[in-house]
């Protein structure tokens, strides 16, 4: 169908369902005069990203059934080939901490293997015979942060040569040993208002500008000089970039997608202003535009299924073929298979654009199906027919 086919079809169809579900057609003619962004892939359907560790109930039948993307990490080899075998085709990426080691309860004790520094004896390895690949503060001290299970994360320096030849040669290493399609890499930040929010003050960056370039600087060495010769995947979780969207098209010409971790809803159970989530839209639509893959995660509850039908619906806005989305919580859920009946529904094909009105109220048709979303009112319904 060509576009002008599509949206001659939208605005019959779209009047048929508006009426019969009672929506005053001020409202639609109001609508159709709105800003629209172009539709990227008229044959996108839905995908579901699953993350970090295998489901905690032990499903792989279910989790192989419901999703289409997979990060693991070392030590969850045996889940992906279970998942290889039940005919999943992937990706299956491996998860590695980007500038982060994680101290270990002693010099000889076991690391974590979401590292690259993962072998007895590296942390304090690094520190005694590498200090200056370390983060510092202007006082000279480490730079880390303590989780709520007490693991103390220590940064490193990203634009330290011997750091990105350390961590490139490890993960290269693990690749071509574990045989993942490719590494995700957590925790890649967009600014320094992380580190600066914890009450550090880096000495070597003065500003988000210099530490952005020392981000973008490694992970050009990393996607130069291993990934994009060798063939392998490479996507990132990119955190603290409120106000820097900017950053995202930097990062990205060295990676083939990115996680957008609180996307369409805030933490927890907050809400974002409609401005922001628009914002959070528009993203979406850019980074696929640019021929990347986005992750979008929304946080929340496991039973508040209103805010995940207003997170699943914004994402059907503007899924064009490259959206991944998961709604989850952060706070130690990422191992729980979270499905929604709205992840069943068969819309078929999107027949247009996200279109969009003043009022902050998007929408979108398919072909059997009407999704919209009131960004204001918090609110959305998936309608198929």
């Amino acid at each position: 169908m060509s576009m002008t086919g599509a949206r001659s079809y939208f605005a019959l169809g779209g009047l048929l369902l508006i009426i019969g579900i009672g929506v005053p057609l001020s409202w639609l003619f109001n609508h159709l005069g709105g800003p629209s962004v172009p539709l990227g892939d008229a044959s996108a359907q839905p995908r579901l990203a699953w993350f970090y560790k295998p489901p905690a109930d032990g499903d792989l039948t279910t989790l192989a059934r419901a999703f289409d993307f997979y990060v693991l990490t070392k030590n969850d080899e045996w889940a992906r080939e279970a998942l290889r075998t039940a005919g999943e085709g992937g990706p299956f990426l491996q998860y590695l901490l980007f500038t982060e080691v994680v101290e270990p309860e002693g010099c000889w004790a076991q690391p974590w293997r979401n590292q690259v520094a993962d072998r007895v004896g590296d942390f304090c390895m690094l520190l005694e015979e590498h200090p200056d690949w370390f983060l510092r503060d202007v006082n000279g001290a480490l730079i880390s942060n303590v989780t709520d299970e007490g693991q103390r994360y220590v940064m490193m320096d990203p634009g330290h040569p011997g750091w990105r030849a350390f961590w490139l040669e490890r993960a290269a290493a693990m690749q071509a040993e574990l045989g993942y399609d490719g590494v995700f890499l957590d925790n890649v930040e967009a600014s320094l208002s992380k580190i600066r929010n914890a009450g550090h003050t880096v000495a070597a960056y003065p500003d988000d500008a210099s530490y952005q370039d020392a981000v973008a600087g490694f992970l050009e060495y990393l996607y130069t000089g291993y990934f994009a010769p060798e063939g392998r995947l490479l996507y990132a979780n990119i955190i603290a970039h409120r106000g820097f969207d900017a950053v995202w098209e930097r990062y990205l010409q060295y990676l083939h997608g990115a996680m957008d971790e609180t996307w369409a809803v805030d933490w927890n159970d907050g809400y974002l202003q409609p401005h922001e989530w628009l914002g959070h839209l528009e993203r979406a639509e850019r980074i696929q535009g640019l021929g990347k893959d986005v992750i979008l995660v929304a946080q929340g509850v496991q039973g508040d299924e209103a805010r995940q039908t207003f997170a699943y619906a914004s994402y059907l806005l503007v899924n064009t073929g490259r959206a991944l989305f998961r709604y989850a919580d952060a706070r130690g859920a990422y191992d729980q298979m979270w499905l929604y009946p709205n992840y069943e529904l068969d819309l078929g094909e999107p027949l247009g654009e996200r279109r969009c009105t003043e009022e902050w109220l998007c929408e979108r048709a398919y072909a059997n199906g009407w999704v919209w979303v009131r960004g204001d009112a918090r609110s959305a319904d998936i309608a198929p027919y």
